[in-house]
């Protein structure tokens, strides 16, 4: 197993992304997409075979003179880790560039300070990378999914009430102790957008990713680029429901549940797989879906993506039962004459966060929206 040798430049990434949205690319197909002279597609693709990036096969279709060839990605040949903070557990997933999930576990947190977060994800790393070691797969790193918002330029975390273990610099502290492998931090709702983006089958440039966490964030990718604003923080729809008061969130829900005197994992647990959800979850759902439409209408006269989704740390069962009521109610459209992006669960089921987590690695990595200033 080995790193990545060099960085890619804007266009090669360019070419990337094209030959991995459409799966596989002719080289005058790729050239006119990408706006590029059939000389510069030569050059460059020639670089990203020797990075074992591409592979090009004859199509045979019967025709005479020469077989079209085309261009597709090698996915197999990366990979990359990610993990993903619960308020008890971090999970954890090897996956590589084709969205296969290699192997994946989680680990209690305990204290869930910074260094008990590092002391996990050492643990995680240890158990996990075997998978491919000793393989000639190429590691892209490491994506840390990280509850809360980002300081002024994205040198410091205001974490998550529910993590204030990682408050400030404790997490860039902690991770000096990590090991080898490089780190990338993300906010939650940012790495779950990517994780979609990439590899949740919505076939969408355009998407907006609902995250149901300890809080109710968000994250945008418009265009193929990931949209972070000024500090890393853009897109939390959270703002229209207050702290304090009912919120469409897993941490409102498991206080909800011990309310009525019911242990939320094993609610859950009882719950997934039943032909219907029981009263007291259902009416939970009922007050949350409410207000995730509000948030649907929001998000689509703000951004119009071509799709939104919905997951996060909510159980799947859930978020899926939530966005097939609304897709079947339908939401008001956010102004006259216009109508709400459709709403999705999740593709990556329950380990969307993860995944997500472990594309943060790929994007930086092989994707535009991470390239250098200078070609």
């Amino acid at each position: 197993m080995e790193l990545l040798p060099r960085e890619l430049s804007l266009n090669e990434r360019r070419l990337v992304e094209l030959v991995f949205r459409h799966e596989r690319l002719a080289r005058i197909d790729l050239a006119a997409a990408a706006d590029l002279t059939p000389a510069s597609v030569t050059r460059l693709v020639a670089g990203l075979m020797r990075l074992g990036l591409f592979s090009e096969t004859a199509l045979k279709d019967g025709a005479r003179g020469q077989p079209k060839k085309l261009l597709e990605i090698r996915r197999q040949r990366f990979c990359s880790l990610g993990f993903y903070l619960f308020t008890d557990r971090i999970q954890g997933a090897l996956i590589d560039l084709g969205g296969t999930v290699i192997a994946q576990d989680s680990r209690p947190l305990g204290r869930g300070s910074a260094e008990n977060v590092v002391e996990a994800m050492q643990a995680l790393t240890e158990e996990l990378l075997p998978a491919v070691r000793g393989s000639r797969r190429v590691f892209l790193g490491v994506g840390l999914s990280l509850p809360g918002n980002f300081g002024s330029f994205g040198k410091s975390v205001e974490a998550h009430e529910a993590f204030l273990g990682l408050d400030g610099t404790a997490i860039q502290s902690a991770l000096l102790n990590y090991g080898k492998w490089p780190v990338f931090l993300e906010n939650d709702g940012t790495s779950a957008a990517l994780g979609e983006y990439l590899f949740g089958g919505h076939d969408a440039g355009t998407l907006f990713m609902l995250h149901i966490g300890a809080g109710f964030g968000g994250g945008a990718v418009l265009n193929g680029r990931p949209y972070r604003g000024h500090n890393g923080n853009a897109c939390l729809p959270g703002a229209l429901f207050p702290y304090g008061r009912p919120r469409p969130t897993l941490q409102d829900l498991e206080e909800h549940l011990r309310d009525l005197a019911l242990e939320p994992s094993a609610v859950f647990a009882a719950e997934q797989g039943a032909s219907a959800l029981s009263p007291e979850l259902a009416a939970w759902k009922d007050r949350a879906k409410e207000q995730i439409k509000t948030a649907v209408r929001l998000v689509s006269g703000m951004f119009d993506p071509e799709v939104i989704v919905m997951g996060g740390m909510l159980p799947s069962f859930l978020s899926d039962v939530i966005a097939a009521e609304i897709a079947r109610e339908g939401v008001e459209g956010p102004s006259r004459g216009l109508t709400a992006a459709p709403l999705r669960p999740t593709g990556l089921g329950d380990l969307c966060g993860p995944v997500g987590a472990a594309s943060i690695p790929f994007f930086r990595g092989f994707f535009p929206g991470s390239a250098p200033l200078t070609e």
